[in-house]
This record gives C-alpha cells, sequence and structure tokens, in this order.
C-alpha cells in the first residue's frame, strides 16, 4: 500500500486510480479520478431511486433496478447484482429476486433508506425490504440493519453507539462487534477477519474504526486507515464515511473540491430531495 498510494498521510484521491477489479481502461469514462466506485454507483442509484419515489417499496424497487442494471449501467457489476438480473430475467419477483449474496453491498442499500427513515417505526423494516431486492439474504438484513441502527443513531445525535443498541442487536452482529474489541490495530484485523466485502469481516473493520474515532479530524482519520488497510475498502468505506460524515457534521471541504463535478451534483440533488421529504413529514407530524 505504501507503494501504491500517494502518501501515507494522504491516501486519498490517488489519480490516476489503480483498481484491482475495474478501471477506466476497462469501463471507459468510469472510475477516474474523484468517480465512484461500482460500490457508490449502486449506492447513488438507490438514492436517487429513494428520492424520486419518496419511499421504499421492494417491488417497485427491483423493477428499477432491473430497468437500470439491464439497460443503463455501464460500469462493473458484482456477482450478487448479475444474480438479480438473472433471477428477474427469469420472472423472479421480490423478494425472491434477489441473490443470495452475503456481502456488504447491504451497506449502498442502508444509508438512503436511514436517511430518509431515521427516528420512524419503520426503519428497520424499510431497510430490510431494500436489501432483499438485491441480496434476499439473512446475513445480510441482519449486518445491514445494525449498520442502519448505528447510522440512525449518529444522524439524530446521538453519537456512538451505546451498549443498549449493541444489546438489542443480531447475536452474530453482536459476535461481529465484540470481536472488534479484540484488536490493537486494524491491519491485523484485516489479515485475521478478512479483507474481502464478505460479512461480517467488513462489519468488524468499520466497527474498529468507530471505537477508535475521537472528535477531531474522525472522519479523514478513519477513511485513511481503511485505506491502508487494502482488500475491499470501497465497501467499508460507505459504512465508515456515512457514519462518521453524520457524526461528525460532514466531509472536508478539500475532499468534496476532489469530487467529479457531475457526479456530485447528481448527489447533492438526491440527497437534497431526501431532506426536503423528511422535513415535510416533520411538519406533517408537528400539524397533527
Amino acid at each position: 500500500m505504501a507503494a501504491k498510494v500517494p502518501s501515507l498521510d494522504a491516501p486519498e484521491f490517488k489519480d490516476p486510480p489503480t483498481p484491482s477489479y475495474y478501471g477506466a481502461a476497462e469501463f471507459p469514462n468510469q472510475y477516474g479520478p474523484g468517480m465512484l466506485s461500482p460500490y457508490g454507483e449502486q449506492l447513488l442509484f438507490v438514492t436517487e431511486h429513494v428520492a424520486s419515489s419518496g419511499k421504499v417499496d421492494g417491488k417497485d424497487m427491483s423493477e428499477a433496478m432491473f430497468e437500470w442494471a439491464s439497460k443503463t449501467y455501464t460500469g462493473r457489476k458484482d456477482g450478487g447484482m448479475k444474480s438479480f438480473e438473472e433471477n428477474m430475467t427469469n420472472g423472479k419477483v421480490y423478494p425472491e429476486c434477489g441473490a443470495d449474496d452475503d456481502q456488504a453491498h447491504c451497506y449502498m442499500k442502508v444509508v438512503p433508506v436511514t436517511c430518509l427513515y431515521a427516528g420512524k417505526p419503520e426503519l428497520k423494516e424499510k431497510v430490510e425490504e431494500a436489501i432483499r431486492v438485491h441480496q434476499n439474504n439473512d446475513r445480510a438484513v441482519a449486518f445491514g440493519v445494525a449498520a442502519a441502527l448505528i447510522l440512525e443513531r449518529a444522524l439524530l445525535g446521538k453519537g456512538m453507539p451505546d451498549d443498549d443498541l449493541v444489546a438489542s442487536l443480531d447475536p452474530s452482529v453482536q459476535d461481529a462487534w465484540n470481536k472488534a474489541t479484540s484488536f490493537d490495530d486494524i491491519e491485523t484485523l484485516v489479515q485475521e477477519a478478512g479483507r474481502s466485502c464478505a460479512l461480517p469481516g467488513s462489519f468488524i473493520a468499520p466497527v474498529f474504526l468507530f471505537q477508535q474515532a475521537g472528535t477531531e479530524n474522525a472522519y479523514a482519520t478513519a477513511l485513511r486507515a481503511n485505506i491502508l488497510a487494502a482488500g475491499d475498502t470501497c465497501s467499508r468505506a460507505v459504512f465508515v464515511g456515512s457514519v462518521l460524515a453524520a457524526a461528525n457534521q460532514g466531509v472536508p471541504e478539500d475532499w468534496v473540491a476532489k469530487m467529479d463535478k457531475e457526479t456530485l451534483k447528481r448527489i447533492d440533488a438526491a440527497a437534497e430531495k431526501i431532506a426536503d421529504l423528511v422535513a415535510a413529514d416533520l411538519v406533517e407530524e408537528q400539524e397533527l
């Protein structure tokens, strides 16, 4: 990693990026400096879908995702997405259309859905509904719901998870949380828990970073540690970045400035629409 990144102090935004399984050469006009990874592209699709529909409906989302994946998306497709497409092509409907996939793709649904439903009793139900569109798998759902509850707590200004929240999680998630406390550094952790996007390893590493996070420069510090730990850093980064940005009032402005401008416009537009939907719900609740 020391040879691959711009520097150990600031390993982010390598120009040009050199990912192992995708790149600008294989996918023209994609995966250049400041552009989204395939995880980010899927996250943007879900965010724009949630923003435009104003809700989560598994059947509607499955149809929209199939349209996007089969006709619009030109980037790298993960195995779960290929299985989802095959299932939809063969006439399977929600939730049977979802792949039997237990990897960190669940985080791509967690972020926008939690932003829309944070503080509402249907949050867990809607997160599960969105995950099963793509991943009809109990482990993906358990860890995705846990990620949503952690993000919800940050969005509502309650900080990092406390003992009560951890105790409310699925036993397999509790085991992963507790395992994260047994490591002293993230490099050793990913060597033992795994560098891939498979769960629970891709949950244990973010939890370790949450447990180590301070209040000063927490976002950049955690994301840099995640990059240097290597492996499937992008999937972990979605979870780590969303929680720490929510807990620490945003992301570094100089990082935002390095984003691809057209991509940033789409992100901002969808995020603002979701924020407007949440605000409208709050006004309606107050009037009632």
